[in-house]
């Protein structure tokens, strides 16, 4: 662990921390800059006055990482697209614009679409005709216009409001807008196809020029017999274009634990790298500089592929890592191993900061870490004879230092994890090698239009038998762990778990021991407290959800579902999987919605479309209206008196908005769920 001495990978970790403090403290711009050019100041006059920093004195390297924090804090500010005018929404805040704009922006990616929407990442250029800039989210929707596809690269202007991502309304849902605000997407744009209108005066970028090589690749492909399947494997594994991909193969592959091969990522990168750097090989023998040419060679060939891979947050994280480690190839020392890895991450994070709390980022570097750092432990312990048995056992230690280093955070983040990683990669990884190969060879023989069509139809085979591989390992749906309760606590702990005990194993030191030990400690307390915190909650919540009234009442790690109508499957899953991972609970019975509740000394009264029960002796706490009821507020009011009215996501908000008038001049609370979220009363 020499390494961790290294300057470099302390100013990394300091700029890491500094990414982290930015994002959740704001600080002024002006006041962050001043403080990082003190601290510059400071730690020149400190390294002027030390010989050696690092190996002499503590106060060049505290220095150091004061400024490298700052300078963390600075980029998250010097990033923020808000902070400069031309930024769309200073314009709209300035203007005070609250209905249809005319807006000009061009398609910068296109992302999964939606059962509804096509969706895309659009750069905006002009704003009631004044330049602007930023990211928004454009919907079109698919109702009647299925085929308006967008291109990528090209220009389209509409009258059209500029809406804000709305935040999750029911509790522990996927916070969309969060994720997308790590994007600097704030707002999206719902457009019909026939309220577009396309520009031809497009700007070459190199989406653009991405986006039509793509195109000219897939018109060659078109003219083979691929189907759609191999089709939307092909543009994933080779173009970085997975929204193709149905929704079934995904989920085969997600469930294989594989879901990594079907994007452009570190492993198919590392895999053409290695391939790229034996084919170049050759140039090394030229006298004095062979060794640069084929670097430059190499990394020229690389950041090709990432434009025609559309220059995606994963590919960009791919490349520029692998880029360094084709530096780092030229010596082979297990510290420049480590100084590449990390000499990466501080390269991206300085030109895109937020990719910090990216998942694909974290999982990237972790699960390189982990190869590295891990696996030779694995060729210590067993070292086979044959070459067959040498690259398996490569392979299967690989899947397995990869996923030591990831496990933690995949339960952290998806809450499943599946048993047979190991059979999928141990088969697919090798397989992958040879078909980037045999893939990259049948694509250049189509572009020349002289690939055979036996060629072709043999690439597709290999296609087939890949998903035909992953669909059986999938099939075993008892070796997929799903529901897996993991709070932020036990991710910590479980890290502090993993890097003890392969330093236990390394130094063979009893010290490092007493650590695991006491990890595990932590670790069984951590987990007894938080089934003791969730056996102790109770709430009762009204869940915001369009037509349908869904009421679920918690209680001993069990929900009670009372729903207008049966939630399907799908539903079922969106609405409460994670509510109930988070909370430790189980999905017990649903019943038919009914008209009263009472629950902890409070009175709940649902009113729907066919008007108020006829139970007159109820004087109700909270009055919730659903299913859009043609009532007269006003006398609803007078006549039960409730402290709150609650209108769930099941009514017109038409309804809702007058019934929010009413009782704003009645000076009676109200709640609505398609603004506020889910409505919860919480036990006390």
């Amino acid at each position: 662990m020499r390494f961790l001495n290294l300057p470099f990978i302390l100013i990394t970790i300091c700029t890491v921390l500094g990414i982290l403090i930015g994002n959740y403290i704001t600080l002024e711009s002006t006041f962050t800059l001043f403080l990082f050019f003190i601290a510059c100041c400071l730690l020149t006059i400190v390294w002027k006055v030390t010989q050696k920093p690092f190996a002499r004195t503590y106060l060049f390297t505290i220095t150091t990482g004061i400024t490298f924090v700052l300078f963390g804090i600075a980029l998250v500010e010097i990033h923020n697209p808000t902070n400069f005018e031309s930024h769309y929404t200073n314009y709209i805040q300035d203007k005070n614009i609250e209905s249809s704009t005319g807006i000009r922006f061009s398609i910068k990616e296109r992302l999964k679409p939606t059962s509804f929407y096509n969706r895309y990442i659009a750069s905006i250029k002009f704003i009631d005709q004044h330049p602007a800039q930023g990211l928004v989210l454009i919907k079109i929707p698919k109702k009647g216009h299925s085929n308006a596809i967008l291109d990528i690269g090209y220009t389209y202007s509409s009258y059209s409001r500029l809406q804000p991502i709305p935040k999750p309304l029911n509790p522990n849902q996927f916070d969309y807008a969060n994720y997308l605000s790590k994007q600097y997407i704030y707002h999206s744009i719902t457009i019909p196809p026939d309220e577009l209108s396309h520009r031809n005066e497009n700007e070459w970028t190199f989406y653009l020029l991405a986006s039509k090589i793509r195109k000219h690749i897939n018109s060659k492909l078109s003219a083979y017999q691929f189907n759609t399947t191999q089709l939307s494997i092909i543009n994933a594994l080779f173009l970085g274009q997975r929204q193709d991909i149905s929704q079934e193969t995904f989920k085969q592959y997600q469930d294989a634990g594989a879901i990594h091969i079907l994007a452009i990522s570190g492993l198919h990168i590392g895999i053409i790298l290695l391939i790229l750097n034996h084919a170049f090989k050759a140039l090394e023998r030229i006298k004095r500089y062979g060794k640069v040419i084929k670097l430059i060679v190499i990394i020229v060939i690389l950041w090709t592929f990432a434009i025609v891979a559309g220059l995606s947050p994963s590919v960009l994280r791919a490349v520029t890592m692998f880029s360094f480690f084709a530096i780092g190839i030229q010596n082979k020392s297990e510290i420049n191993t480590y100084n590449s890895l990390f000499v990466s991450m501080f390269v991206l994070l300085c030109f895109r900061p937020m990719f910090l709390f990216s998942v694909g980022f974290q999982l990237s570097y972790l699960a390189v870490f982990a190869i590295v750092w891990i696996q030779p432990i694995f060729n210590r312990i067993y070292q086979p004879r044959w070459y067959i048995t040498k690259k398996l056992w490569e392979t299967f230690t690989v899947t397995i230092a990869a996923q030591l280093g990831l496990f933690p955070l995949l339960i952290f983040y998806f809450h499943q994890f599946p048993l047979l990683f190991f059979v999928s990669n141990i088969i697919i990884i090798p397989l992958l090698g040879s078909l980037l190969c045999f893939g990259i060879f049948t694509i250049t023989l189509a572009l020349f239009n002289i690939l055979p069509a036996s060629i072709a139809t043999l690439f597709g085979n290999c296609i087939d038998f890949m998903n035909t591989i992953i669909g059986t390992v999938a099939s075993y749906k008892t070796m997929v762990v799903r529901d897996i309760p993991f709070s932020s606590n036990m991710l910590l702990i479980s890290y502090f778990i993993i890097l003890t005990s392969i330093l236990a194993f390394k130094k063979r030191k009893f010290k490092w021991g007493y650590l695991v030990a006491i990890g595990m400690v932590f670790m069984l307390i951590a987990i007894g407290y938080e089934k003791h915190m969730a056996s102790r909650r109770e709430a009762l919540i009204v869940f915001h959800t369009k037509n349908n009234s869904v009421i679920g009442v918690l209680e001993n790690q069990k929900l009670t579902v009372y729903n207008q109508q049966k939630l399907s499957k799908s539903k079922r899953a969106y609405l409460l999987n994670n509510f109930l991972v988070s909370n430790h609970a189980v999905l017990d019975t649903s019943f038919a919605l009914k008209n009263v509740y009472g629950y902890k000394e409070k009175i709940l009264l649902i009113i729907d479309s066919t008007g108020i029960s006829p139970i007159h002796k109820i004087r109700p706490d909270i009055v919730l209206l659903t299913d859009s009821p043609k009532i007269h507020l006003n006398r609803v009011i007078d006549n039960l008196s409730p402290k709150l009215i609650v209108a769930d996501g099941n009514n017109y908000t038409s309804y809702i908005d007058q019934w929010e008038k009413t009782c704003l001049d009645k000076t009676v609370s109200f709640y609505r769920t398609d603004k506020n979220g889910a409505f919860i009363i919480n036990s006390k």
